[in-house]
């Protein structure tokens, strides 16, 4: 099945086609501020189906998510800079977060929106090894500056919910979503 990614993550893309998709990628821009008194939960629904509507397909499924870490209810996105991106994880350091990643699938006038939570627990982390991790990872595009699946899974205690819903993408509950849409397969 050929299918659109409204993302430009390599991780979405990788994870899709690791599920035997055909994925063509054609990222969605939109205003990804936070409105105010806006939960986290709220946010990751809201960015997903603007992604999804944004995106001007209509002859194929569209596939557009979004992904926040929240800490203590609010909602750490994509770092500035790296000095961001250390402050961010210095906040999560020995810390419990959520990761939410809500998944729009859209065809046509057919819209299916789903958010997956997973609970991520952080150890204690140094300053070091923060300034290490940093030198050495690419972190300016991931929520709450890290990635689960490079040197940031060090830092996990213990993990609550499924492991590619932090890489981006639940790719379950995405099948399951364009089966819904009567797509084979």
């Amino acid at each position: 099945m050929e299918v659109i990614l409204a993302s430009k993550s390599p991780r979405r893309l990788h994870l899709l086609q690791c599920a035997g998709l055909a994925v063509e990628v054609m990222p969605s821009h939109i205003d990804e501020n936070p409105r105010k008194g806006e939960s986290v939960p709220d946010m990751v629904m809201r960015l997903c189906q603007q992604k999804a509507k944004a995106c001007a397909v209509e002859d194929r499924p569209i596939i557009a998510a979004d992904t926040l870490v929240s800490l203590h209810g609010e909602a750490l996105g994509q770092p500035d800079d790296l000095e961001h991106a250390k402050h961010m994880l210095q906040r999560l350091s020995g810390q419990r977060q959520s990761v939410l990643t809500a998944v729009c699938v859209r065809l046509g006038f057919q819209i299916l929106t789903e958010r997956v939570v997973t609970y991520v627990q952080f150890r204690d982390i140094s300053d070091a090894e923060l300034d290490i991790y940093l030198a050495h990872n690419d972190v300016l595009d991931k929520a709450g500056a890290y990635a689960i699946q490079a040197g940031a899974a060090s830092f996990i205690t213990q993990l609550e919910g499924p492991l590619d819903n932090v890489i981006g993408l639940p790719v379950r509950q995405t099948l399951n979503m364009l089966k819904k849409l009567e797509q084979p397969l």
